[in-house]
């Protein structure tokens, strides 16, 4: 089991939920919550975002980055301004930090365009930068 996988189980337990009563809180297929479980998925940020609020917990938490269990704010979604602002501060060149991260320059651009990164290259670049997941999507002004 992965971080993730086994707080979401820690979670269903405190709420006395199965994983098909889950799914149907968050109005989402029986096995997308299975796949979570059973193939090591890892959820979009849409349904992240849905069960840090079910949960009132934060990102996070929730992917078991942290202790601290507070959820914030909803997010606003400022993901690219905060990764932008990240990559100046450390005085870093997006190529490189794409390139040690495993991660195509294509993706830089799509993010550019709008499209949110998916959860596990946001996982991948908070570890990368030493920032919480919250911080970089917009539901925490702490890093």
């Amino acid at each position: 089991m992965n971080n993730f996988q086994e707080t979401l189980q820690d979670l269903l337990q405190e709420k006395s939920l199965s994983r098909l009563q889950l799914s149907k809180q968050l109005g989402v297929s029986a096995s997308t919550i299975d796949g979570y479980f059973t193939k090591g998925y890892y959820p979009s940020l849409k349904i992240s975002n849905k069960l840090a609020k079910f949960f009132d917990c934060s990102l996070d938490y929730l992917f078991g980055l942290s202790d601290d269990r507070k959820n914030i704010k909803e997010s606003k979604g400022d993901f690219i301004e905060n990764f932008d602002m990240i990559l100046r501060e450390n005085q870093i060149p997006i190529a490189r930090a794409l390139r040690e991260m495993n991660m195509g320059e294509y993706n830089y651009y799509r993010w550019k365009k709008g499209q949110m990164p998916k959860t596990s290259n946001l996982i991948e670049i908070a570890k990368y930068f030493g920032v919480s997941i919250d911080y970089l999507v917009g539901k925490s002004d702490k890093k």
